[in-house]
């Protein structure tokens, strides 16, 4: 009996002996070392335990990729030749302090194999904006960012545009908009030439609507309103078309693809009719 007590007894002795590398970087972070300051405490997620594990075979972006988790940033500390939390905690502090305490991180995997841990801390990407369902709403909304951008002068590329007229929504270049959106996703590629060897001119002309300008953005993964705008004033040429003074009517219109990458497919046309 007393044999068995004693063997339990060494047994706990050597469990609470076993480093404990959250408990030791979260006690870093939250007093600071070096000149970084204080970080809020790091949780431990299961899906980096993982990382980890691979991380002790490969680099780790490839261990990030065979677990599959969604790091938006992460960084990795190798601590050899003791399993001591002391000897884990002073290597922290002298090699990696500035990756140890960086705000940006929030959750951590650990791995321990012998005298050997590795350590991953990471800030997960946010999950992706729900598709938007509202064509009607998404249309008004593009055409009000856009006017708010005609209202000042803008550099689009090495290209200044002057303050021009708001525009107004067209439902005729709304419904051509939308085909060529409905096609785009139906092909899975992104451009102005349609299907039918079309270009955005035909288009409209072929709708019935007479013009005498005529112009047309298209773009794809962008997740609303505020993003494809952003996206299309980011580029000159697309700059050039949302500012240029000789358009009056705008029509915008996406199409879904939920489960493609990317899910999602936007035009826009300008035009100023006869």
């Amino acid at each position: 009996m007393a044999g068995a007590l004693l063997g339990l007894a060494a047994l706990a002795l050597t469990s609470v002996a076993r480093a404990d590398p959250v408990t030791v970087i979260n006690t870093i972070r939250t007093t600071g070392c070096a000149d970084q300051s204080a970080a809020p405490a790091v949780v431990r997620y299961k899906a980096l335990d993982t990382v980890a594990r691979e991380l002790s075979r490969r680099r780790l972006g490839d261990a990030i990729e065979v677990a599959g988790y969604p790091a938006a940033t992460s960084t990795s500390f190798h601590v050899g030749g003791s399993p001591d939390d002391a000897a884990i905690r002073r290597m922290l502090v002298e090699r990696y302090c500035d990756g140890v305490t960086d705000p940006r991180y929030g959750e951590i995997g650990v791995y321990q194999r012998g005298d050997d841990t590795w350590i991953v801390l990471a800030a997960r990407l946010p999950p992706p904006r729900a598709l938007p369902n509202d064509v009607s709403a998404v249309a008004e909304r593009v055409l009000e960012l856009v006017n708010v951008a005609r209202l000042e002068a803008r550099l689009c590329g090495r290209n200044q545009f002057a303050a021009a007229a708001p525009l107004t929504l067209s439902s005729a270049l709304t419904e051509v908009a939308r085909l060529h959106a409905l096609d785009m996703a139906q092909r899975g590629s992104l451009g102005h030439q349609g299907s039918d060897g079309s270009r955005a001119g035909d288009r409209i002309t072929r709708s019935g609507y007479s013009w005498r300008a005529s112009g047309e953005n298209v773009a794809a993964g962008q997740r609303d309103a505020e993003a494809v705008v952003a996206a299309w004033l980011d580029s000159p040429e697309h700059c050039a078309s949302i500012m240029a003074p000789q358009f009056t009517e705008m029509g915008v219109a996406f199409a879904l693809v939920p489960a493609s990458n990317p899910p999602i497919y936007w035009t826009q046309l300008f035009a100023t009719p006869r």
